[in-house]
């Protein structure tokens, strides 16, 4: 079969000037910038985060249920219960707060600022148990002295 006028136009066209593969081409552009980027190097120092699942929590010696209680006595009957178990000599509670009830003024909120500042001397480790947030273990420790602050 026989190639009318522009149908030898377009082939003489194509002989003449050379098809690109514009994929090909971005691929090979993109390998390179990715090549010339400095790459980036793990920091230092920094401590990988482990699986909550995988944190070894001391087991409970006691346990307090908060349900029901308003956030101040909340508060309140956990201090009393740090200062039982300091009496007795035991040191790994759980406190069980529940999710959070805003009506109840968030037991679990309070008591987590309380640990931060004010029980700071007297709780060595206070973590969510990774399998139930609804409950915390807190390990209690003897006050340290201020000496032993300034060293660190």
């Amino acid at each position: 079969m026989p190639l009318n006028a522009e149908e030898e136009f377009q082939l003489e066209w194509i002989k003449h000037h050379q098809m690109e593969d514009k994929d090909e081409l971005a691929e090979i552009q993109a390998e390179a910038e990715a090549e010339a980027r400095p790459r980036m190097r793990a920091v230092r120092g920094k401590k990988m985060r482990r699986n909550p699942a995988a944190w070894e929590l001391p087991n409970p010696e006691d346990e307090i249920d908060l349900h029901g209680l308003t956030s101040e006595e909340a508060a309140e009957a956990v201090e009393r219960r740090i200062d039982d178990l300091l009496i007795a000599g035991l040191s790994v509670l759980r406190v069980i707060h529940g999710g959070g009830n805003p009506e109840y003024g968030n037991v679990k909120r309070i008591i987590d600022r309380k640990v931060r500042s004010e029980w700071s001397n007297r709780i060595v480790f206070y973590k969510v148990e990774p399998d139930n947030a609804g409950s915390s273990i807190m390990k209690i420790g003897k006050p340290r002295s201020q000496v032993a602050k300034k060293k660190k």
